[in-house]
């Protein structure tokens, strides 16, 4: 319904249905070249293998090319996808992606809050915020160093479980961050360009 025909790549950040359903749809309706992730569920990773995709393994210190597009990822380290034991809560094995395409980057946080997964970024232009806007007592250090110039929140309309927190929306304010939320804009497009980037009638000049 995009006009996209095809994908190079396709990025799973954790084993969670809210961040790998869409995946779920999308094998077997289009060419896939690629998936990434940092642990996945046998069935899915079945499914990828047998459409004739080729499934990988990210970690912390890998970095994707496409053209001028660089994905860098941040988190999580080899050593933790490997040991016998994991975290209880898959959001902290979540992938954390810088995204840099020329001058402009973006943090990819999925559900990893900075409060109990150390992420370790420069300045960025646009920050998505971790978990949906959960509380997290580790954004404002992390806003201290990225100093984005717009964060966005990804969180649905009316969900049970009060996201955006309060305290996250308090936080982005004292920080002077700019803030937009997909339960109040929909579908949010970052249009980017050799010198600016964009969002409907928002910008910001570097």
């Amino acid at each position: 319904g995009a006009g996209v025909d095809s994908l190079g790549a396709m990025i799973a950040t954790h084993d969670q249905s809210d961040h790998v359903g869409g995946i779920e749809e999308l094998l077997g309706a289009m060419p896939v070249g690629r998936l990434i992730y940092a642990r996945l569920g046998p069935d899915l990773l079945a499914r990828a293998v047998a459409g004739g995709v080729r499934a990988e393994r990210g970690a912390a210190g890998r970095e994707l090319r496409s053209g001028r597009l660089r994905l860098r990822v941040l988190w999580p380290p080899p050593e933790l996808l490997t040991a016998t034991a994991s975290p209880s809560d898959p959001n902290h094995l979540g992938l954390v992606i810088e995204a840099r395409w020329r001058d402009f980057t973006m943090l990819l946080t999925a559900d990893a809050e900075a409060e109990s997964v150390p992420i370790e970024s420069g300045p960025v232009d646009v920050l998505k915020v971790a978990h949906h806007g959960s509380e997290d007592a580790g954004l404002g250090p992390l806003l201290d160093r990225t100093r984005p110039k717009l964060a966005v929140i990804s969180v649905g309309s009316g969900n049970p479980y009060g996201h955006p927190a309060p305290q996250t929306l308090a936080i982005l304010e004292r920080h002077g961050v700019p803030m937009l939320r997909t339960d109040e804009e929909g579908v949010i497009k970052i249009e980017v360009n050799r010198d600016e980037f964009a969002l409907d009638d928002w910008s910001n000049r570097k």
